[in-house]
């Protein structure tokens, strides 16, 4: 595997889980990553390296690339003939989700640049049917795979007794909603200030940081609920907070695949998320509460429908069980590194 970083990110915890499943099936796996960011243990080994540092590819039956740089990696110094084979994983929609952060013009400039680095892999996997769909503009089909993410957490891992004390004493009586992410305009927290309105009976608990937090503190005065939202910043592990919500709401305007949605179906805790395409693709409205993107009256409605249906977590928890599993994504890596069974 090559990594950007061991970062508490996302595409690494994918990574993690990936790589535990190969040792327990007596796979020999290596790490190597660039940055010196290390938030998360590997069970294998990890090598620090560099974009002009050396790989022994000639070790590896298979060479697993996730991010930009590594990909760029790949590209400059994968041997003209070798018996390796080269995989790369993308976490996410580039160019669109570069457009979240970057001016379009740039966004199409290093999307389409990244999209040219592949063109030395043997095998493109995305995290879903919807992505492949997305990709295939750049990609030939025979090139492209896929393969869904998955979470292995404990509901026994808790928070400290003055955390939860925090926690029950903003709760009190309400509906706690709440949300763990990055704090940036992709994620459509925006929208759950705002629904707030219609919504005296929530309250908004919000872990995370990002470039947005500023501009959600400021909607969230505008709008007048600022004393129903609790702006927590970076808490790592932030699962364990999820046994203390009512709900958990996701209203991104994008996603790779939603992590944090497996990690709610672990608790079995109801989920509201937006009606965008990965989500379809993933659940279906008997598992999560759809609404209308950018219909805040739409979002009113699913929350209440939320609040409404017992089963909605149980269901969600299955779901993951059926089709999410570490076990299962183990499965769909292992068919595509044409090595299982």
């Amino acid at each position: 595997m090559i990594l950007p970083s061991l970062a508490n990110k996302g595409p690494i915890l994918v990574v993690k889980e990936l790589v535990d499943q190969l040792t327990i099936h007596g796979y020999r796996c290596s790490v190597y990553y660039f940055d010196e960011i290390i938030e998360i243990q590997m069970k294998c080994e990890t090598f620090k390296s560099t974009l002009w540092g050396r790989i022994p590819f000639e070790k590896y039956d298979i060479v697993h690339s996730h991010g930009m740089r590594p990909d760029m990696y790949v590209f400059f110094h994968r041997p003209l003939n070798t018996k390796t084979k080269f995989i790369t994983t993308l976490h996410n929609y580039v160019i669109k989700d570069f457009g979240y952060q970057y001016n379009k013009i740039t966004a199409y400039t290093v999307g389409n640049l990244w999209m040219l680095l592949l063109r030395r892999h043997d095998i493109v996997v995305t995290l879903s049917k919807d992505a492949m769909v997305y990709y295939s503009f750049w990609f030939k089909k025979s090139k492209l795979r896929y393969a869904y993410n998955t979470r292995d957490i404990s509901i026994a891992d808790d928070i400290e007794d003055g955390e939860k004390n925090k926690i029950l004493a903003f709760k009190l009586n309400s509906i706690l909603i709440g949300v763990n992410s990055l704090l940036t305009r992709r994620k459509g927290i925006d929208m759950l200030i705002k629904a707030l309105v219609q919504l005296p009976q929530c309250k908004l608990y919000i872990i995370g940081n990002g470039y947005s937090r500023k501009e959600l503190y400021n909607l969230a005065l505008k709008y007048g609920v600022i004393h129903r939202c609790k702006f927590l910043g970076y808490k790592k592990d932030a699962y364990r907070y999820l046994s203390f919500y009512d709900i958990y709401a996701i209203p991104s305007r994008s996603e790779g695949f939603p992590l944090s949605i497996l990690e709610a179906a672990i608790f079995k805790c109801p989920v509201v998320c937006s009606n965008i395409s990965i989500f379809k693709e993933a659940f279906t409205e008997n598992e999560v509460s759809f609404f209308e993107l950018e219909n805040i009256e739409s979002l009113v409605q699913a929350i209440i429908q939320a609040i409404d249906n017992k089963k909605m977590g149980e269901l969600l928890y299955q779901k993951y069980i059926n089709m999410y599993s570490p076990k299962k994504m183990f499965q769909q890596y292992m068919d595509i590194y044409n090595i299982y069974g």
